[in-house]
């Protein structure tokens, strides 16, 4: 019994010896201010003032776990050992059988998406408006021939369709239909219609979204675009989340249709003369490079013959309305997380409102609120 006592003591002295050493190094080693892998801001040593003033213990935690030593390393063997140990996924995200990362959907709250519609139709009714629904399905539906066996995720097309019900009387594309073809055709060629290591659609699938608003909302032929790759080290959101940091990186590319300039103008007044913005190709988001990423408010301007066109979205619009600069002359781009002017106001009898957003935003957004 005694010498059961005496190796329980010297595991609890080892162990309050081991965060004790791995304490003071951390005070020693070079602190980190962001952590490129986590794309997030760490924590910096809390001031000694918050010992009496009762926040210390907090912060000191916070410190600790951001600053720990090799985190990166530590966070990718948790990562390892979860899915090596019966788990389908890490922080929602499958590591799909071609290496894709993708964010599982499984649950919504029924109510939120209901509600949004019934905002949207409110706000149409009083514009007297038709609406172009551009709601797009994530990966985990549209790829779920990748995903790991016995993962499962929402019926999507269901959803979808259930949505569309919500919105008899304006344009709702069946994108759902037009992303699975594009990806099985990609799948052929071992592309994607989606990013591997981030959870928005890439550069095929919204060109698959352009052709369908061509085809079903436009009547028109869409133009032809040249692809040109600017970055290949994109390492988006899913990476992020997942910790599997040996996940290589992707490109990001650049397309444009012969003859289209564009002056992008954004709330703070700074104006660039182009749809893409190169500087965020040397910061970790490189989604970003698509019309600067979120803003609350875009001005777009082009040479194009079409007219004008509002478009309330989320991020997922980002790399679908460069295609869709080339089909008007004006775009008011409305982002309604940070946007708190009338819509209606820069609404016109010829003008395009487009909502776009991805089916698990839209079910989870609440600040269609601030649609007025």
């Amino acid at each position: 019994m005694m010498k059961k006592h005496m190796t329980e003591k010297l595991t609890v002295l080892l162990f309050l010896g081991f965060i004790g050493i791995l304490s003071v190094c951390n005070l020693f080693v070079p602190q980190k201010t962001f952590s490129d892998n986590e794309n997030r801001p760490l924590a910096s040593f809390p001031p000694l003032s918050g010992i009496f003033s009762g926040h210390f213990d907090d912060d000191f935690e916070t410190w600790f776990s951001d600053q720990f030593i090799a985190r990166d390393l530590w966070i990718e063997a948790k990562s390892f050992v979860t899915l090596h140990t019966g788990s389908l996924q890490n922080n929602d995200v499958y590591k799909a059988k071609d290496g894709s990362l993708i964010r599982r959907f499984q649950t919504y709250d029924e109510r939120t998406p209901m509600r949004n519609s019934a905002m949207i139709r409110t706000f149409l009714d009083e514009q007297n408006i038709q609406a172009n629904m551009i709601i797009v399905p994530t990966a985990a539906d549209i790829r779920e021939d990748v995903l790991p066996a016995g993962a499962w995720n929402l019926d999507q097309q269901k959803l979808l369709q259930e949505l569309q019900k919500q919105f008899p009387d304006q344009n709702f594309p069946d994108l759902y239909t037009a992303l699975k073809e594009t990806e099985t055709e990609l799948q052929r060629t071992g592309a994607s219609a989606y990013f591997r290591t981030d959870h928005h659609w890439n550069e095929q699938g919204a060109f698959t979204a352009y052709n369908l608003i061509c085809r079903d909302i436009l009547h028109c032929s869409p133009h032809h675009f040249t692809y040109t790759k600017v970055s290949d080290d994109f390492r988006g959101t899913m990476y992020s989340r997942s910790g599997i940091f040996t996940t290589p990186g992707e490109p990001i590319m650049r397309f444009d249709t012969e003859g289209l300039t564009a002056k992008v103008t954004y709330e703070d007044g700074t104006v660039i003369p182009s749809l893409f913005s190169d500087k965020r190709l040397q910061e970790k988001d490189k989604y970003m490079y698509y019309l600067d990423g979120n803003h609350p408010y875009v001005h777009i301007e082009t040479n194009a013959r079409g007219g004008h066109a509002v478009i309330i979205k989320d991020s997922y619009a980002h790399i679908l309305v460069p295609y869709l600069a080339s089909e008007y002359s004006v775009i008011d781009m409305i982002d309604l997380r940070y946007y708190r002017d009338p819509v209606s106001e820069l609404i016109t009898d010829d003008t395009d409102v487009y909502f776009i957003y991805s089916l698990d935003n839209f079910c989870e957004d609440p600040y269609l609120a601030f649609l007025r």
